[in-house]
C-alpha cells in the first residue's frame, strides 16, 4: 500500500513572499484596467467634445463624395463647408478656420498657440487630453502669407484627428482623396496632395519660407523621393504649399508629413 505524502507547509517567510507576490499581481492588474479605462475615456471625451464643437460651428453637414476623375481646371471647388465663425471665436478665441477631408473623420476646426505645446495635449474646448487639437505652427502667418503652411495633429490609434493623413503611404488612397478643404472666414483654400515621407522626431521637415528657387524645388523634391505617389498637381517656384504633420508608428518617434500644393478658391 503507497504511503500517502505529507504536504509540506510554507514558512512565514515564503508564506510572506506568496502575499506579497499576490498584491503585486493585483497591483499591476488594477493598474493596467485603470489605464485601459483611462484611454478610452479620453477617446470618448475627445470625440464628445469635437461632436458638440461641431454642434455649435457647422451649419451644414458636407457630403461630397471622394474625387476619382484627374483635376481639371475648372473642378478645382468643392461645396465649402459652411462655418459659424463667430460662435466658435466665442468658444475659442484661438479659433483660425476648418480642415476637412471628405470621406474621411478629418473634419475639424483649427487653432494656433503661442507656441506647439499649448495645443498638443489640449482640446479645442480648453480641456486636457491626449487627442489634442489641430494646429498651426506657431511661427506660420495665420493668413497663410507664408510659402508653406503647416498644421499638425495626432495620430490616434482609434482614427480621429489626423490618423486618415497617414493613409497617403497607400497610393490607391490618393487616388480617392485628392482634395483636402482648408476654410477661413476671410478665405478658402484647396489643398492638393503632392507626396508624403515617414521620418523622425529628429528630422526638421518644416521649412517656412525658401531663400531661392533652388532651396524651393529641392524641398518639394525631398517628398517625391521619399513618397509611394505624385500628385497630379504641377508645382512652380514659390507656390503656396501645405504640410499635414503627424506621428507615424512605422519608426521610432515616427512622423509622417503629407505635402500639398495650397490654392486659394475664395
Amino acid at each position: 500500500m503507497a504511503r500517502r505524502r505529507k504536504k509540506k507547509k510554507l514558512t512565514l517567510f515564503g508564506r510572506l513572499i506568496m502575499d506579497m507576490f499576490l498584491v503585486a499581481s493585483l497591483s499591476v492588474a488594477g493598474y493596467s484596467g485603470w489605464m485601459l479605462y483611462s484611454g478610452l475615456k479620453e477617446y470618448s471625451d475627445s470625440s464628445n467634445a469635437y461632436d458638440q464643437v461641431k454642434d455649435v460651428g457647422r451649419k451644414d453637414p458636407v457630403y461630397v463624395e471622394a474625387v476619382e476623375e484627374p483635376l481639371g481646371e475648372d473642378l478645382h471647388t468643392l461645396p465649402e463647408p459652411v462655418i459659424d465663425y463667430e460662435a466658435l471665436k466665442n468658444v475659442n478665441p484661438d479659433f483660425l478656420g476648418w480642415i476637412y477631408l471628405p470621406d474621411s473623420m478629418i473634419d475639424y476646426p483649427f487653432v494656433q498657440g503661442e507656441d506647439n505645446e499649448q495645443y498638443l495635449y489640449h482640446l479645442f474646448t480648453g480641456e486636457y487630453n491626449k487627442s489634442g487639437s489641430v494646429f498651426m505652427e506657431a511661427e506660420n502667418d495665420p493668413n497663410f502669407n507664408d510659402t508653406l503652411t503647416c498644421l499638425y495633429a495626432h495620430h490616434m490609434r482609434n482614427g480621429t484627428m489626423f490618423a486618415d493623413v497617414e493613409n497617403y503611404k497607400d497610393p490607391s488612397y490618393y487616388e480617392t482623396h485628392k482634395v483636402i478643404q482648408i476654410v477661413t472666414e476671410n478665405a478658402a483654400y484647396e489643398m492638393y496632395p503632392l507626396a508624403g515621407m515617414v521620418s523622425n522626431g529628429s528630422v526638421d521637415y518644416v521649412k517656412i519660407d525658401f531663400g531661392s528657387e533652388e532651396e524651393y524645388l529641392s524641398y518639394v523634391d525631398m517628398f517625391y523621393q521619399s513618397s509611394s505617389f505624385r500628385g497630379e498637381e504641377t508645382v512652380q517656384p514659390f507656390d503656396k504649399l501645405m504640410l499635414l504633420s503627424t506621428c507615424s508608428y512605422d519608426v521610432v518617434d515616427g512622423r509622417f508629413a503629407l505635402l500639398g500644393k495650397l490654392v486659394q478658391v475664395r
